[in-house]
């Protein structure tokens, strides 16, 4: 009984960690400063890090936010959306 035992649970441990593991490969996440010209930030163009761009609509709470927070570290994670988002 007790061998049966070990063998479900070294299974059902092994099916979690493959089920993490796929999840792995759908986020993205780069950290960087903040930075962007005034010209820039009112237009809603901001770079973070040397790696990424990111365009926002004007007069948006992203938008206030990211000028709010220029030259501040911070961390843009991007994750894909299932099927009901």
């Amino acid at each position: 009984m007790r061998p049966f035992f070990l063998a479900w649970l070294t299974l059902a441990l092994l099916l979690f960690a493959l089920g993490r593991l796929s999840h792995a490969g759908d986020e993205l996440a780069i950290a960087g400063f903040v930075t962007a010209t005034e010209q820039e930030a009112a237009a809603g163009y901001f770079s973070v890090g040397s790696e990424a761009m990111v365009v926002v609509k004007q007069d948006t709470s992203l938008q206030r936010w990211l000028k709010m927070h220029a030259g501040q570290r911070v961390r843009l994670t991007l994750e894909s959306a299932g099927p009901n988002d």
